[in-house]
C-alpha cells in the first residue's frame, strides 16, 4: 500500500505543475529580421500579450507593424520586412542623359516606396513616363533619346515669321522671315531645322539714311529730316563765292549716301570748316580761311574721336575731318529683354566707348540660344548686339 500512494503522488505532482510550466512560456522568442532588430520588449521567456517593438537599419523603410504580440503561442501580426533604399549615382544619371527634375545632381538614398521624376538634358527627350519608384532596392529609369526637333524659331528684330509659328518642328522644317517697311533682309530669309538646332538667322538691315552730312564751303538746302527713305533725295549748294564739284543731288541708297559734291573756294581758300555730328570746333567758324590753315575738333565725354582731330585748308578744300563714335549704353532693361546679365560688372547699366567690349551670362535658369550673337559684345558706333538666352531645363548646382 505504500509504495501505490508514492507513485500516485508522483503522477499527481506532474499532473499540476506541467501546465503551471507552459503557462510561463506562451510564446518562443520572436523572429528575427533583416536588416532590423528588436528595439523594445526583449528578454527571456514571453508570457500570454507580452509586446515587442521591431526598428529597421538607417536607411530600411519598415514595412508591417513595428508591434506584435504573444497569443496563443503565436506572434501576431507576423514580423516586419526593413526594405532596402535604392542608390542614385551622378554616373548613372550621365549615362542615361538624365536629370531629376529638383536639380540635385550628387550621390544619395531614395528610401523605399518614395517617387522621383526625372527630366531629360538638353537636346534630349523621355519616351517614357517621367515619374520612377523605389521597390526594395530596385528603381527602373526612364529612357532619353535625342530630340532631334525644334523649338521656336530664334526672334529677329524688325522682322515678323510670314507662317504661322508651333511648339516643335520636325527635321527639315523651315520658318520664313518678312522684314519691316524700309528694311531689307540680310542673307537667307528662312531659319532650317537641323538635329535639333535651328540655322544661322538672318538679318534686317536699314535701309533708311541718316541726315546728309555738312561739306566744306557748302550746305544741304532746306531743313534737314531725321531719317530718309530710300531713293529719297537732297541737294547741296556752295556758299558764296565757292565753286561746287560734283553732281547737287544725292540720294538715299541701301542706307547710306551717293557721292557727296564738293565745294572748292577761290584763290584756294577754303571757307567754314564743315561741321561733324556729336563734335564741336575748339575755335570760332570763319567765313573764309587762308591756304595751310588748321583748325582743331573735340568731341564729348565718353565718344571716341576717330581720325585726326585737326584738317588743314589745301587747294581750297578741307582735309578729311574726324569722326565722334557714339558710346553705347548697356541697361537693365534691354538685358532683361533678352534673359542675361553682365558677366564681370555689378552695375545694372554700363556705359561703353565705341570699340570697347563687354561680355554677357544667361540669368539663372536660361541657356544660350544657339541663334544667339556672340556672348562677347562690341559697341560699335552706339549700337550694342545683344545676345539671348532662352529658358533652360537643365538646372545648375547653385540653383
Amino acid at each position: 500500500m505504500a509504495l501505490v500512494s508514492l507513485t500516485t503522488v508522483f503522477l499527481l505532482w506532474m499532473c499540476c505543475t506541467t501546465p503551471k510550466a507552459s503557462a510561463r512560456t506562451a510564446c518562443e522568442d520572436p523572429p528575427v529580421i533583416d536588416f532590423g532588430e528588436i528595439a523594445s520588449g526583449n528578454k527571456s521567456g514571453y508570457e500570454e500579450n507580452d509586446r515587442v517593438q521591431y526598428m529597421c537599419n538607417p536607411g530600411y523603410t519598415l514595412s508591417g507593424s513595428e508591434w506584435v504580440t504573444c497569443h496563443e503561442k503565436i506572434w501576431t501580426p507576423g514580423p516586419p520586412q526593413c526594405l532596402a533604399p535604392c542608390t542614385i549615382t551622378k554616373q548613372q544619371l550621365e549615362a542615361r542623359k538624365l536629370l531629376l527634375s529638383h536639380g540635385r545632381r550628387h550621390t544619395f538614398l531614395i528610401q523605399s516606396g518614395q517617387k522621383l521624376e526625372f527630366v531629360c538634358i538638353t537636346g534630349y527627350k523621355l519616351t517614357s513616363s517621367s515619374v520612377r519608384k523605389c521597390v526594395n532596392g530596385h528603381m527602373t529609369f526612364p529612357s532619353c533619346i535625342s530630340d532631334v526637333s525644334c523649338g521656336a524659331p530664334p526672334e529677329i528684330p524688325r522682322a515678323s515669321i510670314a507662317s504661322s509659328e508651333q511648339e516643335r518642328y520636325l527635321p527639315g522644317a523651315r520658318v520664313q522671315y518678312e522684314c519691316e517697311s524700309n528694311f531689307q533682309i540680310m542673307g537667307v530669309n528662312y531659319v532650317t531645322c537641323t538635329n535639333g538646332q535651328w540655322s544661322q538667322a538672318p538679318t534686317c538691315r536699314d535701309m533708311t539714311c541718316e541726315p546728309p552730312p555738312e561739306i566744306a564751303g557748302g550746305k544741304v538746302q532746306g531743313v534737314k529730316k531725321s531719317r530718309y527713305l530710300p531713293e529719297e533725295r537732297a541737294q547741296y549748294r556752295c556758299w558764296q563765292g565757292f565753286q561746287m564739284t560734283g553732281d547737287s543731288t544725292v540720294a538715299c541708297q541701301n542706307g547710306t549716301w551717293t557721292q557727296l559734291p564738293t565745294c572748292r573756294g577761290r584763290g584756294e581758300k577754303c571757307g567754314p570748316p564743315p561741321a561733324i555730328e556729336n563734335g564741336d570746333l575748339l575755335s570760332f567758324p570763319l567765313q573764309e580761311y587762308a591756304p595751310g590753315s588748321t583748325v582743331e575738333y573735340k568731341c564729348p565725354s565718353l565718344y571716341v574721336l576717330e581720325g585726326s582731330r585737326y584738317i588743314t585748308c589745301a587747294e581750297g578744300q578741307w582735309t578729311n575731318p574726324p569722326v565722334c563714335l557714339v558710346a553705347c549704353t548697356a541697361s537693365e532693361e534691354d538685358m532683361n529683354r533678352n534673359n542675361i546679365e553682365l558677366k564681370w560688372v555689378t552695375r545694372n547699366k554700363l556705359y561703353l566707348k565705341s570699340g570697347d567690349f563687354v561680355e554677357f551670362e544667361c540669368k539663372i535658369g536660361y541657356v544660350k540660344d544657339p541663334a544667339s550673337s556672340p556672348f562677347r559684345a562690341q559697341c560699335v558706333e552706339g549700337t550694342l548686339e545683344y545676345p539671348y538666352c532662352k529658358p533652360g531645363t537643365e538646372l545648375t548646382q547653385s540653383e
